[in-house]
């Protein structure tokens, strides 16, 4: 690999890090001052185990305590709830609803629309969880978080983050760890290596998606972009201090390089 290109991995982790970072931190300041009302809406599931949600400044009212009605950053008509829920371990979330919008349509949470048609989907969604028993499994509110809408300030500074998190991983982590890969293994096993690689590479991803929105469900967005940040981090320590330089050098004498190590 050449100089100048790990030189470009180094600072485009490093920027990737950085960018994944700031989301996380404005997530958590935006999460301080909310309010789980878990119980009152567990409350509303009816026999059927199903549930139609709609909120409005009478439910934020109605919903809230006033301790926290009285503080300053809780304006009812500007007030936004998610309720993330489960049927027997199948964890969905619905959009964000707001109090100041009127007419805004209700949310449906239902078992047919909320579990996976077929049992292919379900151990993509979730392998550790018996589809035929989630069927039956009555609805759980993991949690009902209420708490002021962000500003437009706020929502530029998180799409700044993510625009500079896409930015920077195209400019590095994207491209050039298939180079170096194709430059470190020699010839005789660079097929098979390289398929290992994908495959590897397709696993963790597949491992990142199923355990996004369960994370995401207990911990909220913030734990999610700080558990990316931290991979983020191994990534850049292994390539800074691993990751030999090939520049001038054979495939010959990089094989030498690590049957030395």
């Amino acid at each position: 690999m050449a100089l100048r290109t790990l030189s470009l991995a180094l600072a485009s982790v490093a920027g990737v890090a950085i960018w994944q970072a700031a989301p996380a931190v404005m997530a958590q300041t935006s999460t301080v001052e909310e309010v789980d009302v878990r119980g009152a809406i567990q409350s509303m599931v009816g026999p059927d185990q199903n549930l139609l949600l709609h909120f409005d400044q009478a439910d934020a009212q109605r919903l809230l305590p006033a301790s926290a009605l009285s503080g300053t950053g809780f304006q009812v008509d500007r007030l936004s709830m998610t309720v993330i829920y489960t049927y027997g371990g199948f964890t969905a979330a619905t959009r964000a609803m707001r109090s100041g919008d009127a007419g805004e349509a209700p949310v449906a949470i239902d078992r047919q629309s909320s579990l996976p048609s077929t049992k292919v989907e379900a151990f993509f969604r979730n392998p550790l969880v018996d589809l035929n028993a989630a069927r039956t499994a009555p609805l759980t509110i993991e949690h009902a978080y209420i708490g002021p809408v962000p500003d437009a300030v706020h929502g530029w500074l998180v799409a700044l983050g993510l625009y500079g998190f896409v930015a920077f991983y195209a400019l590095g982590p994207g491209v050039c760890v298939w180079l170096a890969l194709s430059e470190l293994m020699p010839t005789r096993i660079r097929s098979n290596g390289m398929s290992i690689a994908l495959v590897i590479n397709q696993m963790v991803s597949t491992t990142l998606a199923a355990i996004f929105l369960p994370v995401v469900g207990k911990y909220g967005y913030s734990m999610m972009f700080f558990l990316f940040c931290g991979f983020t981090v191994i990534y850049l320590l292994t390539a800074a201090f691993f990751l030999p330089e090939t520049k001038g050098k054979t495939l010959e004498e990089i094989e030498a390089y690590f049957e030395a190590a």
